[in-house]
């Protein structure tokens, strides 16, 4: 089983941003799955292109995204995107523009697995705009963890990922 896990890279006043770091300490530490971590871009388009060379390279069962929420207390798995974007640019100074249905369900829920708290709202920025087109794009299970910015305790991360497993093949005859 390969989890691919992608953290946001640097924005705004958020140079070295908690979610890159997970993301890139979990590469290879999985005992039970096999973990790639990877930095994605605080950018609607460059984040959907790097997630879909990733996925083309890697070929995971699950993808997690991570990224950082400022006025997150603890971490917190986002179970909801929405087709929302906010007036604030990305880093390459555009906004995004989600196509399709108002909201789409996560499809990966590790909240139980991390002990932490769960959310209905991934906010409006790009880490909202990256769950939306991940679920959109991608045929395998896809979910989101916001981390306060002060980050989280990255073995925990690493443990949760290491308690998944493949669903059951399906029964012939």
């Amino acid at each position: 089983m390969t989890v691919l896990v992608l953290g946001f890279g640097p924005f705004g006043e958020v140079s070295d941003n908690p979610a890159r770091r997970l993301a890139l300490f979990a590469d290879g530490r999985g005992t039970g799955v096999r973990i790639v971590g990877r930095e994605m871009p605080v950018s609607y388009v460059r984040c959907l292109a790097v997630t879909l060379e990733a996925v083309a390279e890697v070929r995971p069962d699950v993808v997690l995204g991570i990224g950082v929420g400022r006025s997150r207390m603890g971490p917190e798995v986002e179970l909801l995107a929405r087709r929302a974007v906010s007036e604030h640019p990305d880093v390459d100074g555009l906004r995004g523009v989600l196509e399709g249905p108002d909201t789409l369900p996560s499809t990966l829920d590790l909240a139980d697995a991390l002990g932490c708290e769960r959310s209905t709202d991934a906010g409006t920025y790009v880490c909202n705009g990256w769950l939306y087109q991940a679920l959109r794009h991608l045929t395998v299970p896809v979910g989101f963890l916001h981390v306060p910015p002060a980050g989280m305790d990255a073995r925990r991360l690493v443990a949760a990922l290491d308690t998944l497993r493949p669903p059951p093949s399906p029964r012939v005859g």
